[in-house]
């Protein structure tokens, strides 16, 4: 009931019809044997026009301006046994090496909206794995332990509370390997603590919501990005953030692992064709990029420690109390946080609580890192001389530092456990009520 003006073959699948018609588009994925309604968003108008550009289907509607249904990849794989799968993984179109920086500010007006940048990732559930308090998705350390009898003061190496749900191997995981098989991007992320609205404010990650998981088709974008670095929590960074470089132009492998079954499928990278920068001097801005990240890793992970340490310092101190015990090992507490915050101060700036608060407070070596890092990003174009004199200067300022956490662990960490355990302090102990009441 319904009179075409258009018919378009799909490039990529000869059988893959569209039809734009008076009331809207439809498909055929057998040569026009059997059509069905494409219709999604777009509102009930006639479709005088369509093509298919790149992997894209663009649509000239009557009266309803364009239409563009972005990545057709799924359609142009479709096949009648899929919906059958527990999961199916589709190819990604290829995507390329084009970092799209934003602005500060929301366009204002009515304008549409852009194709997300990055690769696009389709895949298939049968059933929805999301847990029944999960919300949807948007696509786009431990001190004393209780009972434990663990009273020693111990350098860790992540922040982990109780475990909840959350903790659980997830149902669904996508891993992003390069062409070596090492993987270098997982979803789900770990949580984070959570942060102030202005310390994610030069965040380009929008995938922090973890992978869609719904019942039927689901799009995830992958940034081209590999891991950040380690980002010290309700810490603000000045000038860049702690994202990991973009990857090269190049052959990638996307693995996506549901109920413990994995699916791959190939990824490529094309360069910008735009540009006129060789692959040679992409990888040194790549390598000088993945050696700052590592290093500022290294820096604030060793600030993470301080700050556990210190905090199960303080920890020791309230559960003794009036103990006789506790002015000694109160005592050497205060000289080891001494020691701990003489490094940190260098390597992170304390005061600073929040994004302004560092035009009063010098930002310290970690957020130089991070702010080296975002001019190097800041172009397609090898390093400059004075990028890597700059990383040769603050890698030695930074390792310095480290060299001395390391001996305070290895001596002022060591004595101090020593004399916890000298003074037999209990794993656990009563509260003492105070006289006279």
């Amino acid at each position: 009931n319904d009179f075409v003006h258009a018919v378009r073959v799909d490039p990529q699948r000869p059988s893959l019809l569209f039809a734009g018609t008076e009331q809207g588009v439809y498909v055929s994925f057998d040569d026009g044997a059997h059509w069905q309604p494409l219709q999604l968003n777009l509102p009930a108008a006639p479709v005088n026009d369509l093509v298919i550009k790149n992997a894209d289907l663009v649509v000239a509607t009557h009266g309803r301006s364009f239409w563009v249904l972005d990545d057709i990849a799924p359609l142009e794989q479709y096949e009648d046994s899929i919906p059958q799968q527990e999961a199916h993984l589709f190819t990604p179109t290829s995507a390329n090496h084009t970092v799209f920086r934003g602005s500060f500010f929301a366009p204002s007006g009515s304008v549409g909206k852009n194709p997300p940048a990055g690769a696009v990732i389709n895949y298939w559930l049968r059933a929805s794995l999301k847990r029944p308090d999960q919300a949807k998705p948007q696509a786009s350390g431990g001190g004393a332990e209780g009972a434990s009898a663990k009273t020693e003061a111990t350098p860790s190496t992540s922040s982990e509370g109780k475990k909840t749900d959350a903790d659980e191997a997830p149902k669904i995981t996508m891993e992003i390997l390069d062409s070596s098989g090492k993987v270098i991007r997982k979803y789900p992320k770990k949580e984070e603590p959570a942060s102030d609205e202005e310390e994610d404010f030069f965040s380009r990650d929008r995938n922090a919501g973890g992978l869609p998981a719904d019942a039927g088709l689901n799009r995830f974008v992958w940034d081209l990005r590999y891991e950040g670095a380690t980002k010290v929590p309700h810490a603000p960074l000045w000038g860049g953030n702690t994202d990991g470089p973009e990857a090269l132009p190049g052959a990638y492998q996307v693995r996506l692992t549901v109920l413990g079954k994995s699916y791959t499928a190939p990824l490529e990278i094309k360069a910008d064709p735009r540009l006129k920068i060789g692959q040679e001097d992409l990888a040194k801005q790549f390598d000088l990029l993945l050696k700052i990240r590592d290093k500022v890793t290294e820096t604030d992970d060793t600030i993470i420690q301080i700050r556990d340490l210190r905090e199960q310092i303080h920890t020791i101190n309230k559960r003794l109390k009036s103990d006789p015990r506790a002015k000694a090992i109160a005592d050497a507490g205060k000289r080891l946080e001494t020691e701990m915050t003489e490094v940190e101060e260098a390597l992170i700036q304390t005061k600073a609580k929040s994004g302004q608060d560092v035009l009063n407070f010098p930002v310290r070596l970690n957020n130089h890192l991070v702010a080296l890092s975002g001019v190097v990003g800041s172009a397609d174009s090898a390093p400059t001389k004075q990028s890597y004199e700059v990383f040769d200067m603050l890698r030695k300022a930074v390792d310095e530092q480290l060299a001395k956490w390391k001996a305070i662990v290895s001596t002022a960490v060591a004595a101090y456990n020593n004399l916890v355990k000298q003074q037999e302090v209990p794993a656990l102990m009563l509260t003492q009520p105070e006289a006279g009441k």
